[in-house]
């Protein structure tokens, strides 16, 4: 028997297994837990999670964010008690998250303009803005909420509740010399610094009673020179512990001063939080430690409770992905199911969305927070017969899901192997968990029984000789050799008809582009970056030009700007030229403007000049009666994103099912 399938008990509560799924941003519900909140957690209860911590749960008005739950709202607990009530019945324990985010939080919040508060007068590491200095009445003020938010959630059904303290939000504050300069008595050493959260969880304890887990999110490390590292944090908790009765330790690390740790994406190494995990255990062997950052991966979660590094495992974005994993980790094998489906750890889909306001998704799982509306499709009654065209991530997930309904579906991709841009997307250094989505894509073309034919061009007479009911055109995009823009742009007068490699050109060899390039982008995602990342490890100068008042614009919803930031710093010959336009290009030059000054510049001895611009698709021409239904879908239909491409996938298949409309 697994070591995951055993249960552990948790102050007055047994959780049915080690699986745990921590508190996360969904941006689901508002003020009050909803239907679609419910939906989610359901759902992956069945799938064999043992517990849950529904977060962020606000305790003032003070901290309130629109599109988030607040506990201190009397009219949570009814609300509350529906979801709660319908996770235990699917067979899974939830715990709470209280929290304030302090200077983490807007000035402008859903009950109107306040003050952003903090214990000193800081910028804010996340939104820039000043914060006011809390008095003892703030303080007071925000004690009561906790408390009172407590009380909320025991009467709400939760089975326990966690005090964040963690991720650089209020109480963390508070503990960290980074935020906390204040000279009174809730700041200076050890004891002042704590002096706050022990008033929290005092309050809380005495609210709720002895019977009533109660535990904290805490860093481990700030990874932070002039900040706590592990040592000094296991001191806070010990500290901590020694005001009031703590029944969990919910382990995390750094804040937002380095929030690759608090929402680590793909460049972050797995197990990144490994050894600190372990040694706050081994100083606190009485009680249940819950290990993030743990596991070398999903498949090797049951190894960190067996080598007693922590007493339950943490995969969040893991759970998001494939609500099955639970059961796949934990119970017996089902035949005929699906591998794992893993992460990539993109963070475009779940934080990047929230960021700008979106409730959360998932780049491999467009299912999740939509399981209200997206539910099982029947297999065909009557099969039909289906082509698609391209062997990247649209292609080959759109004939996996046809397949899996039980239509006929043959794939063809031109290429002499599948992935597509996921190919050069999984060679970006700190992308390579790319790499996992195509071997998933792979294995499933192969379980769902999809005939593959790689090395095959798909003309329109091959595909008429098929006699398909549909045929799906997944053929992706290029990389042009010149410009789609009708408006904007890197080039004054227009793009040069010569003087530059196209980027997937460029990607193709980039030892002959020789070593000192200059790389004109005018696109400013993740794929130009991704470019710029490539040929960074091959030159030894690189010269980034961008019309653009930042370097890639549109890198950030993810949380990883931060360490793309440090990448390129780390390369001691990568120089910027932002808000700049080129006037000419020539043999070994560049002629560039200020797009605000108007102040010229030329870059001379260069070996090759890149340029980025916007993919362009690649069509199917001649398709008009070849099949009673053709559709474009991913970057055929508009060069996007991975998620596009995936959601586009799924939705079709709902849409042969009957199940939806596509959308537009």
């Amino acid at each position: 028997m697994s070591l995951l399938s055993t249960p552990l008990q948790i102050g007055s509560v047994t959780v049915p297994n080690r699986l745990l799924q921590t508190a996360h941003s969904k941006q689901y519900s508002d003020r009050v837990e909803s239907d679609r909140e419910t939906a989610y957690y359901v759902r992956r209860a069945h799938g064999g999670c043992g517990l849950f911590v529904a977060g962020n749960h606000f305790v003032h008005p003070s901290g309130s964010i629109r599109g988030f739950q607040d506990a201190f709202r009397p009219e949570s607990v009814p609300a509350s008690r529906r979801m709660t009530d319908a996770i235990r019945d699917a067979g899974a324990r939830v715990f709470v998250q209280l929290n304030h985010h302090g200077a983490q939080a807007q000035p402008d919040r859903p009950g109107g303009p306040g003050a952003v508060y903090a214990p000193s007068r800081i910028l804010s590491p996340s939104t820039s803005h000043a914060t006011r200095e809390m008095d003892a009445d703030d303080i007071r003020s925000a004690v009561e909420g906790w408390a009172i938010s407590a009380a909320h959630a025991r009467d709400g059904g939760f089975d326990g509740v966690e005090i964040h303290m963690a991720h650089g939000y209020l109480l963390h504050q508070f503990l960290s010399p980074l935020y906390n300069a204040r000279t009174d008595a809730y700041g200076g050493d050890l004891e002042g610094r704590t002096r706050f959260p022990r008033e929290v969880l005092t309050a809380v304890r005495e609210r709720v009673g002895d019977d009533y887990p109660v535990g904290i999110r805490i860093v481990a490390n700030e990874f932070h020179p002039d900040g706590l590292d592990g040592a000094a944090m296991r001191e806070v908790i010990a500290r901590l512990r020694a005001e009031a009765r703590i029944d969990f330790l919910d382990l995390a690390a750094g804040g937002y001063h380095n929030v690759h740790y608090v929402f680590p994406s793909s460049p972050m190494p797995y197990a990144w939080l490994r050894d600190d995990v372990a040694a706050v255990k081994a100083a606190n062997p009485d009680v249940a430690v819950f290990g993030v950052g743990a596991a070398r991966s999903v498949e090797e979660a049951e190894e960190v409770v067996a080598s007693g590094i922590a007493d339950m495992v943490a995969l969040t974005r893991a759970q998001i992905a494939d609500p099955d994993l639970g059961r796949k980790l934990v119970g017996a094998p089902v035949a005929g199911e699906p591998g794992i489906r893993h992460c990539i750890r993109l963070n475009q889909g779940c934080l990047g969305r929230g960021s700008r306001g979106l409730p959360m998704s998932c780049t491999v799982n467009p299912l999740a927070g939509r399981e209200r509306e997206r539910g099982d499709r029947p297999r065909a009654s009557a099969p039909q017969r289906w082509v698609v065209v391209g062997g990247g991530p649209a292609g080959m997930r759109a004939a996996v899901e046809l397949a899996t309904d039980g239509h006929l579906v043959t794939l063809f991709e031109r290429g002499p192997e599948l992935g597509g841009q996921l190919r050069l997307a999984r060679a970006v250094p700190g992308r390579e968990s790319v790499g996992l989505l195509v071997d998933d894509l792979v294995r499933d073309l192969g379980a769902s029984g999809v005939d593959v034919r790689v090395g095959t061009d798909a003309t329109a007479a091959v595909l008429r000789d098929t006699g398909a009911d549909g045929i799906v055109v997944a053929t992706g995009a290029v990389a042009p050799s010149t410009t789609s823009l009708a408006l904007g742009g890197a080039y004054r007068d227009g793009f040069p008809d010569t003087g530059t490699v196209d980027a997937f050109a460029a990607l193709a060899d980039p030892a002959r582009l020789g070593r000192r390039v200059a790389v004109v982008d005018a696109d400013g995602t993740a794929y130009a970056s991704g470019v710029v990342l490539t040929l960074l490890a091959h030159v030894d100068e690189l010269e980034l030009v961008t019309p653009f008042e930042t370097v890639f614009p549109h890198v950030g919803a993810g949380y990883d700007r931060p360490l793309l930031v440090e990448r390129l710093r780390a390369h001691d010959g990568f120089r910027r030229r932002t808000a700049h336009r080129v006037d000419e290009v020539r043999p070994g030059e560049l002629s560039l403007a200020d797009a605000l000054t108007g102040e010229q510049a030329v870059l001379e001895g260069l070996d090759a000049v890149v340029a980025i611009e916007p993919r362009a698709s690649v069509g199917l021409p001649g398709l008009r009666g070849v099949a009673p239904r053709v559709v474009a879908i991913g970057d055929a239909f508009a060069p996007r994103s991975i998620d596009s491409a995936i959601f586009e996938a799924v939705e079709l298949a709902y849409d042969v099912a009957g199940l939806a409309v596509l959308r537009g």
